[in-house]
């Protein structure tokens, strides 16, 4: 005697709402993903850039001297650019030796000094030169850096940094001065932006702010220190999506 076995299996239909019940959890999920494996591209980048900064400055201090007396650009040297020699010579004597880097490029934006260096993993270090400090810019991802587009400026002579914290990060170098604005950066080296800071918590840097890590915030510079302050790691509630 033999057994007859029944196969069933799905109609067409079936098989149709499966595969856009699928797309439609694909759909939710996707975006959420893609966006957690950028946060800790982004976040191991930013700690992998404070390190070797750091190391590299210190490194350098044993050749130059500590870096409280290191020389910078006079204010006549950022603002003439056709020959800005002491600008070029801090980055020549006291950082790039100490690096590993592929190519470097000049260029000004603002009437001040910058400098452009390139990473093999990708990502780009800008330099910006004022008297007596150095604020540097991080672009994770080296693809959204573009010069033309570094600052912009408004028609009434302000500057806004409309995607520093989600395309570029916010650092500063200042050893030298002291004072109440720059207790943050005093004798320290290579530091995530944190001038005008009052108190290091969450409150301070998310607050009412020029520079705080908030969407209406023109500069948004202090987004980097909220990012340190939690442990190198984006918060949940972080008000950008990090490209």
């Amino acid at each position: 005697m033999k057994l007859k076995v029944k196969i069933s299996g799905f109609t067409i239909a079936e098989l149709l709402i499966t595969l856009g019940i699928i797309g439609i959890v694909a759909a939710i999920t996707l975006p959420t993903l893609i966006q957690n494996n950028k946060n800790k591209e982004v976040e191991t980048k930013l700690r992998k850039i404070y390190s070797i900064m750091n190391q590299a400055i210190l490194i350098s201090e044993k050749d130059n001297g500590p870096k409280e007396y290191w020389s910078y650009c006079d204010f006549g040297e950022l603002t003439n650019m056709e020959n800005p020699s002491e600008c070029k010579q801090h980055f020549d004597k006291y950082i790039l030796p100490y690096i590993k880097y592929a190519k470097t490029e000049e260029f000004t934006t603002a009437g001040r000094y910058n400098i452009a260096i390139y990473f093999s993993d990708g990502s780009v270090l800008i330099g910006k030169m004022h008297p007596n400090l150095v604020d540097y810019y991080y672009y994770p991802n080296g693809k959204n850096f573009k010069k033309d587009e570094f600052i912009k400026v408004n028609d009434d002579g302000t500057h806004v940094r409309e995607m520093c914290g989600t395309t570029f990060f916010a650092f500063e170098f200042s050893p030298i001065l002291n004072d109440t604005n720059s207790k943050f950066h005093y004798r320290k080296a290579f530091e995530p932006y944190k001038r005008d800071i009052k108190e290091l918590t969450v409150e301070e840097l998310t607050g009412n702010n020029q520079y705080a890590c908030k969407k209406n915030a023109n500069y948004k510079l202090w987004c980097t220190a909220l990012i340190q302050l939690n442990g190198w790691k984006i918060p949940k509630d972080y008000p950008f999506k990090v490209k």
